[in-house]
């Protein structure tokens, strides 16, 4: 390798105008530096650990994190399970108000004279009935007619205080007692 024209060489040895003082100085200067190097170290490791004990605590945020968003997914599909029971439910009791509805019906109409209900209708659910045993009841003599049925209440004669019991007597065939 062939060097420039304008290379030159340092010299191997500080030049003797110099000295002592200027050596003293170049060691003060080097020691300076190696102070800011071991304070700038210092302070990249107390960065290094502030930022390692960051990281630890940004992983445990987001393993709960995690935890709680599989806790919201599970109450999520609990929830979406039991409004669909729910819905099936309500399905079911609407069902089964309509077919009480139609029961009902039927033996309003079969109740009518010269009327019969239609052959075509199911016969009514029955719920079950609880089996309770009771004193033995003297039975009635029976009636050879049967009793008529009294007439559904008018809208007009609802707000009498009569209505109420009428009503009563046609659900349940009798008159109410009092308490």
């Amino acid at each position: 390798m062939t060097a420039s024209p304008s290379y030159r060489e340092p010299p191997l040895s500080p030049p003797p105008e110099h000295g002592r003082a200027a050596l003293s100085a170049r060691e003060a200067d080097v020691a300076a530096r190696e102070a800011a190097i071991t304070e700038r170290e210092e302070a990249l490791e107390r960065r290094e650990r502030e930022l390692d004990r960051l990281t630890v605590a940004v992983e445990a945020q987001r393993d709960r994190l995690v935890a709680v968003r599989a806790e919201y997914e599970q109450r999520r599909d609990a929830l979406v399970q039991r409004a669909q029971d729910v819905e099936r439910e309500r399905g079911e009791l609407l069902a089964a108000q309509s077919r009480l509805v139609e029961a009902r019906a039927a033996l309003e109409n079969a109740r009518e004279p010269g009327e019969a209900a239609p052959a075509s209708a199911p016969p009514p659910a029955v719920p079950e009935v609880v089996q309770v045993e009771a004193a033995p009841v003297q039975q009635a003599p029976v009636a050879s007619q049967p009793v008529p049925a009294p007439a559904p209440v008018q809208a007009a004669e609802a707000t009498s205080p009569d209505a109420y019991r009428d009503w009563w007597t046609v659900q349940l065939g009798s008159t109410p007692e009092a308490a």
